[in-house]
């Protein structure tokens, strides 16, 4: 894993630099960073436990800052959060984290500023995918849902499968859904396009 886990980023970068005309340098960073943060997973990931925390959230930062492009102010409607099926979503995905931490809480209780840190650039890595898709403004977007699910997945069963309970079917469930996660995401920023050519002369963020 330690070898050949760090392959599938370096690709993704290979991949979008070939299909897009104007790279932004934040993708190939946020690979970067994927890889180094893989590399430490299989090294330890107790004995790591904080770098890795600190390189997840700035992984999850570099992605927003790549997908505030693709959202204006008028994408972010209230209503769109006070719908039912929105207000379930965001009490289990709640409830998901506080029982995750609960979990393994007796194992990180020495790193709970990191995993505050991690927590919180997810949730927001998250939102924004979430309101992307749910603006319906670009091709692809379900594309961007896809890999915010993933990315739930990977971080929940990870911390689990590293710090509770090993399994090695959870890892290769783990790092399929994390590489189906990461190309989803490569190809909506090679493939999509507004869906209203008027949406381009709005104020992005």
């Amino acid at each position: 894993m330690v070898y050949v886990k760090p392959v599938v980023p370096i690709a993704l970068i290979v991949l979008y630099l070939r299909f897009i005309k104007k790279p932004d340098f934040l993708f190939p960073l946020s690979m970067l960073v994927i890889t180094i943060i893989n590399v430490f997973i299989y090294l330890d990931f107790e004995k790591y436990y904080t770098f890795i925390a600190i390189l997840t959230a700035i992984f999850y930062v570099l992605c927003v800052l790549l997908l505030k492009k693709f959202i204006t102010k008028r994408d972010i409607k209230l209503r769109l959060l006070l719908t039912p099926q929105v207000l379930l979503s965001i009490l289990l995905i709640g409830y998901l984290i506080y029982s995750l931490i609960e979990l393994v809480l007796p194992k990180i209780s020495s790193s709970l500023k990191e995993v505050t840190l991690v927590t919180i650039t997810l949730l927001l890595f998250v939102t924004v995918c979430f309101f992307i898709y749910s603006a319906n403004r670009f091709e692809k977007s379900i594309y961007l849902f896809i890999a915010a699910c993933c990315t739930l997945f990977v971080d929940g069963l990870l911390t689990i499968n590293e710090l509770y309970y090993y399994n090695k079917v959870f890892t290769v469930l783990i790092n399929i859904t994390e590489v189906v996660g990461l190309y989803f995401l490569t190809i909506f920023f090679i493939e999509t396009k507004p869906l209203d050519e008027k949406y381009v002369s709005d104020k992005y963020f």
